[in-house]
Protein backbone atom coordinates (compact mmCIF):
# COMPACT_ATOMS: atom_id res chain seq x y z
CA UNK A 1 0.00 0.00 0.00
CA UNK A 2 1.24 3.08 -1.06
CA UNK A 3 1.74 5.49 2.13
CA UNK A 4 0.53 9.54 1.01
CA UNK A 5 2.93 12.21 1.43
CA UNK A 6 2.09 14.65 3.71
CA UNK A 7 1.67 18.36 2.05
CA UNK A 8 2.08 22.14 3.14
CA UNK A 9 1.42 24.66 1.24
CA UNK A 10 1.89 28.64 3.07
CA UNK A 11 1.37 32.13 2.31
CA UNK A 12 4.35 33.57 4.12
CA UNK A 13 6.70 37.00 4.23
CA UNK A 14 10.69 36.53 4.93
CA UNK A 15 13.12 38.63 6.36
CA UNK A 16 17.04 37.77 5.90
CA UNK A 17 18.36 36.29 9.11
CA UNK A 18 22.34 35.33 8.55
CA UNK A 19 24.28 33.01 6.32
CA UNK A 20 25.22 29.92 8.06
CA UNK A 21 28.04 27.31 6.42
CA UNK A 22 25.31 25.60 3.88
CA UNK A 23 23.01 28.14 2.72
CA UNK A 24 20.52 31.34 4.16
CA UNK A 25 18.46 31.70 7.23
CA UNK A 26 15.06 33.50 6.62
CA UNK A 27 12.58 34.33 9.81
CA UNK A 28 9.13 34.12 7.84
CA UNK A 29 5.99 35.02 9.30
CA UNK A 30 2.70 32.97 7.96
CA UNK A 31 0.23 34.65 7.00
CA UNK A 32 -1.91 32.30 5.65
CA UNK A 33 -2.05 27.80 5.65
CA UNK A 34 -3.64 27.01 2.30
CA UNK A 35 -3.73 23.33 2.31
CA UNK A 36 -2.33 21.21 5.34
CA UNK A 37 -2.58 21.09 9.19
CA UNK A 38 0.05 23.38 10.15
CA UNK A 39 -0.90 26.38 13.56
CA UNK A 40 2.48 27.74 13.23
CA UNK A 41 2.68 31.91 12.72
CA UNK A 42 6.23 31.99 12.52
CA UNK A 43 9.05 29.75 11.00
CA UNK A 44 12.84 30.02 10.09
CA UNK A 45 13.45 28.46 6.84
CA UNK A 46 16.83 27.41 5.65
CA UNK A 47 17.71 27.63 1.89
CA UNK A 48 20.80 25.76 0.97
CA UNK A 49 23.92 27.13 -0.80
CA UNK A 50 23.53 25.05 -3.63
CA UNK A 51 19.61 25.55 -4.23
CA UNK A 52 20.20 28.45 -6.54
CA UNK A 53 16.71 28.99 -8.36
CA UNK A 54 14.99 29.34 -4.67
CA UNK A 55 17.98 31.10 -3.35
CA UNK A 56 17.82 34.17 -6.28
CA UNK A 57 13.73 33.47 -5.49
CA UNK A 58 14.25 34.89 -1.95
CA UNK A 59 16.44 37.51 -2.80
CA UNK A 60 13.60 39.16 -4.58
CA UNK A 61 10.79 38.22 -2.17
CA UNK A 62 11.82 39.34 1.20
CA UNK A 63 10.37 41.83 3.84
CA UNK A 64 6.73 42.77 2.55
CA UNK A 65 6.64 40.72 -0.25
CA UNK A 66 3.65 37.70 0.00
CA UNK A 67 4.76 34.55 -1.46
CA UNK A 68 3.33 30.73 -1.54
CA UNK A 69 5.66 28.04 -0.52
CA UNK A 70 4.18 24.19 -1.07
CA UNK A 71 6.22 21.38 1.12
CA UNK A 72 6.24 17.95 2.12
CA UNK A 73 7.20 15.93 5.47
CA UNK A 74 10.48 14.80 5.23
CA UNK A 75 11.41 13.37 8.18
CA UNK A 76 10.24 13.06 12.30
CA UNK A 77 12.39 13.74 15.61
CA UNK A 78 14.77 15.99 14.40
CA UNK A 79 17.92 16.30 16.55
CA UNK A 80 18.25 20.53 15.51
CA UNK A 81 16.30 23.67 14.62
CA UNK A 82 18.30 23.86 11.62
CA UNK A 83 18.99 21.20 9.64
CA UNK A 84 20.77 21.07 5.87
CA UNK A 85 17.97 21.15 4.00
CA UNK A 86 16.03 23.74 1.89
CA UNK A 87 12.97 23.79 3.76
CA UNK A 88 12.25 23.85 8.10
CA UNK A 89 12.00 22.40 11.23
CA UNK A 90 8.28 22.92 12.70
CA UNK A 91 7.91 22.95 16.52
CA UNK A 92 7.14 19.00 17.13
CA UNK A 93 10.85 18.82 15.15
CA UNK A 94 9.60 17.56 11.82
CA UNK A 95 11.46 18.57 9.20
CA UNK A 96 9.64 19.99 5.89
CA UNK A 97 11.45 19.83 2.37
CA UNK A 98 10.77 23.05 -0.24
CA UNK A 99 8.87 21.64 -3.12
CA UNK A 100 8.87 25.33 -4.58
CA UNK A 101 8.37 29.02 -4.09
CA UNK A 102 6.31 31.37 -6.14
CA UNK A 103 4.89 34.66 -6.35
CA UNK A 104 0.97 35.27 -4.83
CA UNK A 105 -1.56 36.67 -6.92
CA UNK A 106 -3.19 39.61 -5.00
Amino acid sequence: MEQKIEKLILNMTASFVSVIGYGEVYKCQITKTLSGNFDEKEITVTILASDKENLAFMSTHSDSVEFEMGCHKKETNQPYALMPISGFIDKNMTSWEIDYLKGTSL
